[in-house]
């Protein structure tokens, strides 16, 4: 296929940066946090009607994921409902009803929004995948700009969601513009999806795995300087809840014996059998040649809460925190029998906690994600960044996305790659160089035009 309509799209797209930047800000400007999507994705289902698209606008359902997905499925999630549902193996829909919580922990008014251009036929279809909630604000205080005010300047655009990832989301859809624009007839089909609570959750893109949408191929759109990755680490959110016997001073002791015991004074058993699981991952350099000269286990320890009373032994602390893991450490599953074994093994190493256990759950759980550099997806990708001067090197992606439901779940080779970088994201004064937002538009023309119009592969 003659690649002048390629350039007259490329050519589009470099007379409409003004454009292409306005879209952007206009996504920004609309409030998307984590259980509020439902406004930004009204206004995508509206772009993509305008571009012509094949338009499916779906609320994901919460109990056939868990019956499809019982290993990965995890309960909806909303800013201000954050993570409030503790598990102690796996979550499932019959807790989520049973607590309570269904009424704030939900998809009524939050719908996936996914935008289907038809191929002439023959070519390789292509996911391209974004989602657009995002976190909190929070520490508002500490913004210097309106949070949602895209406000721009020296190039960079500020505002919630530029980075992480509503920049990825407007290039892909921008590409698609500019295409549609310049008569491009592609092969294959190009499934636009915008999905809700990838953050702490990831169900809006397993439901549209559980849905059927597939692809030969797909890209996740999340911020990585516009390389390619084609792995991430898995993940575990926990607490450790430790007990203690609450006494004031005056009877802390009988006699020579302690009967006030501070959850506080526990803490140490428990994190240090924390911190001996981390040494024991990492304790083996991997083999594995996207992780050489990596720690293939990382464990935070993000929060400590406890006691009530200064002068009163405190009857419960509580640490938070999370733990990355390559895809080398082994699966979620099994990470998570190890975080059970590290806490068993620390009651059992104390008389009181022998007798008053601490008591692990988890808070949220992500699987790992791994594939061949060399997959079709990824060579095209590396290709079409050298052909235009961009950085065509592939590595391992340094944070957990909705890949992992696309390849582990779904079987379809996907790769991230974004504008924006990882580094801005959930913190204030959030920001996108407008330059890679723009260069991304015009190296997903290029892709799309190269992978779409190459010959499927026979079934």
């Amino acid at each position: 296929m003659s690649n002048a309509t390629r350039d007259a799209a490329l050519a589009l797209a470099a007379a409409g940066h003004e454009e292409s930047i306005g879209a952007l800000a206009a996504l920004v400007r609309i409030p998307s946090l984590t259980g509020e999507e439902g406004r930004a994705q009204a206004h995508l289902r509206e772009l993509l009607e305008g571009l012509g698209a094949e338009v499916l606008v779906a609320e994901p359902d919460v109990p056939a994921m868990f019956e499809r997905f019982p290993d990965v499925a995890q309960y909806p999630t909303h800013w201000q409902h954050d993570l409030i549902l503790p598990y102690a193996e796996l979550p499932s829909w019959q807790a989520l009803q049973a607590s309570g919580l269904e009424p704030v922990l939900n998809y009524r008014g939050r719908p996936n929004v996914v935008g289907i251009f038809r191929g002439t036929g023959g070519g390789r279809s292509l996911i391209l995948n974004g989602h657009v909630d995002t976190v909190t604000i929070e520490p508002k205080a500490e913004w210097t700009r309106d949070p949602f005010g895209a406000a721009i300047e020296n190039g960079v655009m500020y505002g919630r969601g530029t980075s992480d990832m509503k920049g990825g989301v407007m290039a892909a859809l921008m590409a698609l513009t500019w295409l549609r624009r310049a008569g491009v007839e592609l092969r294959g089909d190009v499934v636009f999806q915008s999905v809700v609570n990838e953050e702490h959750a990831g169900n809006g893109t397993l439901d549209l795995v559980r849905r059927g949408l597939t692809a030969d191929a797909a890209i996740v759109l999340e911020p990585t300087h516009n390389t390619v990755a084609v792995s991430h680490p898995g993940g575990l959110y926990w607490q450790v809840d430790v007990p203690g016997r609450a006494r004031s001073p005056g009877s802390r002791w009988q006699n020579r014996s302690q009967v006030g015991v501070s959850a506080i004074e526990k803490l140490p058993v428990v994190i240090g059998a924390l911190l001996a699981l981390e040494r024991r991952y990492n304790a083996e350099a991997p083999h594995d040649p996207l992780e050489i000269g990596r720690s293939p286990f990382s464990l935070v320890i993000g929060r400590v809460a406890g006691g009530h009373y200064e002068t009163v032994t405190a009857g419960e602390a509580t640490l938070r925190g999370g733990a990355y893991f390559a895809p080398v450490v082994g699966d979620v599953v099994d990470v998570m029998r190890a975080f059970r074994e590290a806490v068993d093994a620390a009651n059992a190493s104390d008389p009181f906690l022998c007798e008053n256990p601490a008591r692990l759950a988890f808070l949220h759980h992500d699987d790992s994600a791994r594939q061949s550099p060399q997959m079709p997806v990824a060579m095209v990708m590396r290709e079409r960044l050298q052909a235009r001067g961009g950085n065509g090197d592939i590595q391992p992606g340094p944070f957990c996305c909705d890949m992992r439901h696309l390849v582990n779940q779904a079987g379809i080779p996907s790769i991230i790659f974004g504008p924006g970088t990882i580094a801005q994201a959930h913190k204030p004064d959030e920001h996108i160089d407008l330059a890679e937002y723009l260069a991304c538009i015009d190296y997903l023309i290029d892709f799309i035009f190269a992978w779409c119009n190459a010959d499927a592969e026979p079934d």
